[in-house]
């Protein structure tokens, strides 16, 4: 099977691998689909952050993607969304090859936040060479997910994804 960048194993359009999650924001629910599981919920725990702390996500516009089986842009290796590992967040005020969209205190803010994740994701907007600022990405395998996830599931913003989520529990347990 094809792996993308980060060596998870590409999904086809209805695996069942994949779940469309709900993220409660303040504006109402952006549903994203991404990995079913720990990736998702890990993804869909900082989004729900960062709708809350630095930028709210806008659900009336479409400019926030998860899962495309498609190629890294510009490349022939499998982009991280063709294994629903990645997630593009408020794209269109964070345009890919755009310096300087979030603030450096925003940037501050997530890369505190990004430890709590220990390693799992990386931002775009901290590439060498050609930015992704929209750009967040599972980087570490799947039991480092695991174990981040199961962290974090009786947090706040960890039940309340669970609650709009049903299922996922036992996914992430498994």
């Amino acid at each position: 099977m094809a792996k993308t960048q980060n060596g998870w194993t590409a999904l086809v359009e209805d695996s069942a691998l994949l779940h469309i999650w709900e993220i409660p924001t303040r504006s109402g629910v952006r549903r994203l689909k991404l990995r079913n599981g720990s990736a998702g919920f890990i993804l869909c725990h900082f989004a729900y952050w960062l709708s809350d702390k630095v930028e709210p996500i806008a659900t009336g516009q479409l400019d926030d993607w998860g899962y495309a089986y498609r190629p890294i842009r510009g490349d022939d290796d499998l982009s991280n969304h063709a294994s629903g590992t990645a997630v593009d967040l408020n794209a269109l005020q964070h345009p890919l090859g755009v310096e300087g969209t979030w603030t450096k205190d925003e940037k501050a803010a997530m890369r505190r936040r990004l430890e709590v994740y220990r390693g799992c994701i990386r931002a775009g907007f901290d590439y060498r060479g050609r930015v992704d600022p929209m750009h967040f990405e599972i980087n570490r395998n799947m039991t480092a997910c695991e174990n981040v996830a199961r962290s974090l599931m009786t947090t706040t913003r960890g039940r309340k994804l669970l609650e709009e989520n049903l299922g996922q529990r036992a996914v992430i347990l498994s």
